[in-house]
């Protein structure tokens, strides 16, 4: 059994790589359940539905500028607001293999806190957004 520390987690979205801002990432893979169920069966079938797959966590707030390709978390999020993005997340660094498989796909930038905290502590934004696309998983 491989168990490994959760210290490197790798989020880019659209162009930007905010890997120094991730606090907690998670991926979500759920598809809907479309029951076929017919008369006379002796238990529940299913098939597998639409994909339904959401990105969230918790970003540290940096005010900066977008300037030459990179930017603080709040500007990047303010310009891709309302928008679909391409995406990438993987458990261990941004180098896909067997042990650190890369996630990769389309989600709508639709739901982050840009104000979110309490006196005396770090600013953080939380974020979730819906997947656009089913995920693509990169092992080499």
């Amino acid at each position: 059994m491989a168990i490994y520390f959760a210290q490197n987690s790798y989020f880019k979205l659209g162009t930007y790589d905010l890997t120094s801002y991730v606090q907690s990432l998670s991926l979500n893979i759920n598809y809907e359940q479309l029951d076929v169920t017919a008369s006379g069966d002796n238990s529940r079938k299913y098939l597998k539905g639409l994909a339904a797959h959401q990105i969230s966590g918790t970003l540290f707030i940096d005010q900066a500028a977008i300037a030459g390709g990179t930017g603080g978390t709040r500007a990047v999020l303010d310009s891709l607001k309302g928008t679909a993005a391409a995406f990438e997340v993987a458990p261990n660094g941004g180098t896909a293999s067997s042990t650190n498989p890369k996630y990769s796909g389309n989600c709508f930038v639709n739901a982050y806190t840009p104000v979110n905290g309490a006196q005396g502590d770090v600013a953080q934004l939380d974020f979730t957004f819906d997947c656009t696309t089913d995920v693509t998983i990169t092992t080499a």
